[in-house]
């Protein structure tokens, strides 16, 4: 579980720092950081597990705008069974070229050093914390995500694939293409390759379809299930199966959609119900831009409870960021955390003292009073 992230001079993170809870609503006015904080999850699990450069994943023009320092500052605290990872990286950019590097990168597990670039060389440590191997570095990577798997440095290969189950959604059905043409095991942020990653689910986690199907069968009228169609030699169509209306037959077969056929609503409630049956897992984290987007109360109420349960009883991690008066009245006074900037400068993260009137948090929260 993520228990802390410090930023410093990342557009307007600036000597910020968040400590989220298992379940947790980021609320807000616009503009006051919270999908700043996901996108830096992103950047960070780009850099470290994919092996993204400095330049791609923090460019120049993600610096703050309003300050001159040259260099950003990102630390990740995760803690696991193992214990308590802690993760540093510093980014040195230069202006008149329009570059940037790792000026030094650390990690560590319980106060042990595990891997540290010094600007120069990295330096390896194995998992009894004996130094190991000092070698030259490209500083434009993370030393990390070039590191494969040992048997003595499990440590930190657990956390570079730790990183990579990092996943932060901005659903948009929309987007969603309506074949596959391979498995994909790692989601996109909207959602844009869902097909192709319900493809992979459904050989990697078969058990999880039938229980899928259940929670939709609860949510969409008429739906039955979901299935892989071949189209070609290695495109597969993702369809929905929905009862046939007003047929006198006792076994009537379904009818099949594609996701352009649907509405926007039944392809967004798809995509959460895979998310909360075949992305929650313990020990996980799952961010959630807007999930109230395109879907009504009444669909969104089931979700939030089972994602609920799901965090208390398999010990995973959900943050959502949400306007929805719902959300807010479920979570804010219990799992808020509030996001607040002043004059356009850094945000922080503030707690609130609701005030005993009867008021529900929306209403409060609509009047200006949480602040």
């Amino acid at each position: 579980m993520i228990t802390r992230l410090y930023v410093d001079n990342y557009k307007c993170l600036v000597n910020f720092e968040y400590r989220p809870a298992p379940l947790q609503l980021l609320y807000g006015n616009n503009g006051g950081g919270k999908t700043t904080v996901f996108e830096v999850l992103t950047q960070i699990r780009q850099l470290v597990t994919w092996g993204g450069t400095t330049e791609q994943v923090f460019p120049h023009a993600s610096l703050t705008a309003w300050q001159t320092r040259p260099e950003q500052v990102f630390e990740l605290d995760l803690d696991d069974e193992r214990g308590a990872y802690r993760y540093r990286v510093v980014i040195e950019h230069s202006g008149y070229l329009g570059k940037s590097r790792i000026k030094s990168e650390e990690l560590s597990l319980s106060n042990k050093k595990l891997y540290e670039f010094d600007g120069q060389d990295a330096h390896l440590y194995r998992d009894d914390g004996l130094p190991g191997p000092v070698f030259p570095l490209d500083w434009s990577r993370s030393g990390i995500a070039t590191m494969p798997e040992r048997l003595d440095n499990q440590h930190l290969y657990w956390f570079k694939r730790r990183l990579g189950f990092i996943y932060v959604f901005s659903i948009d059905p929309r987007v969603m293409e309506i074949a596959s043409f391979g498995e994909q095991s790692a989601p996109d942020r909207s959602l844009s390759n869902f097909a192709s990653w319900y493809r992979h689910l459904t050989q990697d986690s078969p058990e999880a379809m039938q229980p899928l199907f259940e929670s939709l069968q609860e949510v969409i009228e008429g739906f039955v299930s979901l299935k892989l169609t071949s189209e070609g030699e290695t495109a597969r169509v993702l369809r929905a199966g929905f009862l046939r209306p007003n047929t006198d037959e006792r076994t009537p077969e379904p009818y099949f959609l594609t996701l352009p056929q649907m509405s926007e609503g039944q392809r967004c409630l798809i995509a959460l119900y895979t998310i909360l049956h075949c992305a929650v897992r313990k020990g996980l984290t799952i961010c959630i831009d807007e999930p109230d987007n395109f879907v009504a109360l009444r669909e969104l109420q089931p979700w939030l409870e089972k994602i609920r349960d799901c965090v208390e009883e398999q010990g995973c991690q959900c943050l959502l960021i949400s306007h929805h008066p719902e959300l807010l009245d479920r979570l804010a006074a219990r799992h808020g955390a509030h996001f607040k900037r002043e004059h356009l400068g850094p945000v922080r993260v503030g707690d609130v003292k609701w005030p005993n009137d009867g008021l529900r948090p929306s209403e409060i929260i609509a009047r200006g009073w949480e602040g």
